[in-house]
């Protein structure tokens, strides 16, 4: 048997089957080489003996696998949470960097805003007050300013204030205006009575002509008055012989429509000019009453003597009537002879006005007329009408004249001319409401340049209205190529170069820049002499001018030494303008002017004793900056014109000055009023 092998037992086919089954089973799992997957749950074993947890029990610690699991958690744990703490520092640090620069935007925001009004108010001053600005309005640059002041007038522009209306305003006689323009005197020979008879006889239904000619002396040359009554005495010929003649029922009288269209012509004059017109034809002196001509009551007044007098002829109303005791009724030929008296008045009113603007109008080569000089605009600003032709043309229409096509060439044949056209410029309104957009058009930019610069060439050059951009481009080249010849820096203080686009589309902080360097160069020599500020300098100081090094210092440099030197004498330091927008260095300047004479100590500790005067305020005002800054605009009133270059609204909301310039350029009017205009007077 031990050589045979054993015997082969047969299976059950159960065991086979599932011996067969175990064994595929067996050799798949060892095939694979891979560790089992674990189960994707968690296996739950059930304990025959169950645990039982109360509050005082610990839970059972799971398997060690579970530990090593957990334990290798911690670490992405951990960095996790150095991570969002490194996130919260870097925001908190990206928000006060969001802060700061917020921050230092609002205050440059402010900064730049409150330049804008000082160089605004600076402007204004400028348009308004050109002298006391430095500038010189002198025709030609001779120093007869006031024989200008005298003869024209002072030059306001459409409103009656200021200006009288007496016979010697702006009385401009020919002889007196050839001596201003062209240094000759002209000779006219009074004329003898007799010579102009037939306009004597001619006008007896108009005016005296001996009062007529009386009061056109009053505001009309002699050469003028006598080229008046030549012409009027061929026009009248032309209206006595039927030649020109209004319609026969006198339509300007009789229709409404065109008598109010007709009273609306005539007020389109200045309501000074239009006054004058009258008193010259009708006489009368309460026509010339010093009262506001432009009120509504003066308005009403002057619309009643039109209606009433004008277009109306007592002596005639009496004539042609046909029952004294019944008005409106009148005999054939009334009309006639009242639309002939009216056309006599009226063509004498346009030429008298015509020819007394012209001779006491300034000239665009010498400044803008009714604003440097001159007189009065002849028409109001917001009339339609703006020459003297135009109103003939209005109001001697087709339907008022009878055959009449074109009226101006029938009276240009018998000598009648007019030459008056009201110019665009001298009705610019130059007020600086909103800077950047004000200056966009260039008009203003130049009239500054042309103050300041004195010269008058610019105005002739200026486009004016400039209703276009391609005007405001060219006003704003112009006006830079002024400032380029006359040496101002045409960048800002970032080296960034200006050109006339970025005035034109308001760009603001280089139009600021184009404006300070206009001031530095332009505006402040002409209100700060360097030998007169030096002198103050040494004065304050003590010391010899030859000891000085600031003789070839610039204007704005000299200016914070002479700031600085009077701030020595407080124990107060001020290293530049930047330091002066506290206030103090402002109060020191103010207490070392405007202190009372009285023999004390000086001390910046007791500011009420000074060097042998009293100080005018106290020692609580001292750091607040607020009340430094107001305090110094009250007293600058005393000091008479002075712009008020820091506005109280704004020192109250930012609690001072924000703006180093701004008190720069307070400084400069206060040098030109304490130092300057001082020592000028002494």
């Amino acid at each position: 048997m031990d050589g045979e092998e054993p015997p082969f037992l047969s299976p059950s086919p159960y065991l086979k089957s599932s011996s067969t089954s175990s064994s595929s089973s067996l050799l798949k799992d060892i095939s694979n080489f891979k560790t089992p997957k674990r189960p994707s749950q968690i296996p739950i074993f059930h304990s025959p003996c169950p645990q039982f947890f109360t509050a005082s029990k610990r839970t059972p610690c799971p398997p060690s696998s579970f530990h090593r699991r957990h334990r290798t958690s911690l670490a992405p744990s951990s960095s996790a949470h150095r991570s969002k703490s490194t996130a919260r520092k870097l925001k908190a640090f990206e928000l006060e960097q969001s802060k700061s620069s917020r921050k230092a935007q609002i205050q440059k925001q402010n900064s730049l805003k409150s330049l804008s009004k000082s160089l605004t108010v600076w402007l204004n001053f400028l348009f308004e007050n050109p002298r006391s600005c430095g500038c010189d309005l002198s025709i030609c640059g001779d120093g007869d300013s006031g024989f200008v002041e005298s003869v024209l007038g002072k030059g306001k522009r459409d409103s009656g204030s200021g200006i009288g209306i007496g016979v010697d305003v702006w009385r401009g006689p020919k002889r007196h205006r050839d001596l201003l323009w062209k240094r000759e005197v002209e000779n006219v020979v009074e004329f003898p009575n007799s010579m102009f008879s037939n306009l004597r006889s001619s006008l007896k239904d108009v005016c005296s002509f001996d009062d007529l000619k009386l009061r056109m002396r009053a505001y009309l040359s002699l050469g003028s008055c006598k080229e008046i009554f030549e012409v009027m005495t061929r026009v009248n010929k032309n209206i006595d012989e039927g030649r020109l003649k209004m319609k026969a029922h006198c339509a300007i009288v009789t229709d409404v429509g065109l008598k109010e269209k007709a009273t609306r012509i005539l007020m389109s004059y200045n309501p000074i000019w239009l006054r004058i017109g009258l008193y010259i034809i009708f006489g009368g002196d309460s026509l010339l009453s010093n009262v506001d001509v432009n009120s509504d009551q003066e308005i009403a007044f002057l619309k009643m003597v039109i209606e009433k007098q004008f277009f109306s002829h007592g002596g005639l109303a009496k004539a042609y009537a046909y029952n004294k005791m019944v008005e409106g009724l009148y005999r054939p030929g009334y009309y006639e002879s009242l639309g002939n008296v009216i056309l006599k008045r009226f063509l004498l009113l346009v030429l008298i006005l015509d020819r007394a603007k012209c001779q006491s109008s300034l000239p665009l080569k010498y400044g803008i007329d009714g604003v440097d000089g001159g007189s009065p605009l002849l028409f109001t600003v917001q009339a339609s009408i703006k020459s003297s032709r135009q109103v003939i043309h209005d109001f001697l229409s087709s339907d008022i004249m009878h055959g009449e096509g074109n009226i101006l060439a029938h009276l240009v044949i018998v000598g009648y001319k007019l030459s008056y056209q009201q110019c665009p410029l001298i009705e610019y309104d130059f007020r600086v409401t909103d800077l950047f957009v004000d200056l966009q058009d260039g008009v203003r930019l130049c009239r500054a340049i042309q103050l300041l610069q004195h010269d008058s060439s610019i105005l002739t050059k200026m486009v004016v209205p400039s209703d276009t951009r391609k005007k405001n481009l060219a006003n704003c080249g112009f006006a830079l190529q002024n400032l380029r010849q006359a040496g101002v820096s045409l960048c800002d203080e970032d080296g960034m170069t200006i050109v006339g686009d970025d005035v034109a589309n308001g760009d603001k902080e280089l139009t600021l820049s184009l404006l300070w360097n206009i001031f530095v160069h332009l505006q402040l020599p002409l209100l700060v002499n360097k030998t007169i500020l030096l002198e103050e300098i040494c004065k304050v100081r003590g010391i010899n001018m030859g000891n000085s090094n600031t003789v070839n210092s610039a204007h704005l440099d000299m200016l914070l030494n002479w700031i600085q030197a009077i701030c020595e004498n407080y124990g107060f330091k001020i290293e530049k303008f930047s330091s002066l927008v506290d206030g103090k260095a402002i109060w020191c300047l103010l207490d070392y002017y405007f202190r009372k004479d009285l023999h004390c100590a000086c001390s910046l500790e007791d500011p009420q004793k000074a060097s042998g005067k009293e100080s005018i305020m106290s020692a609580i005002d001292y750091p607040d900056a607020v009340h430094n800054f107001i305090f110094s605009q009250k007293l600058t009133t005393l000091l008479g014109n002075f712009p008020e270059v820091l506005q109280i609204s704004d020192i109250l909301e930012y609690n001072g000055a924000c703006n180093d310039q701004s008190v720069a350029i307070l400084l400069v009017f206060l040098a030109s009023q304490l130092v300057i205009k001082k020592n000028m007077v002494a």
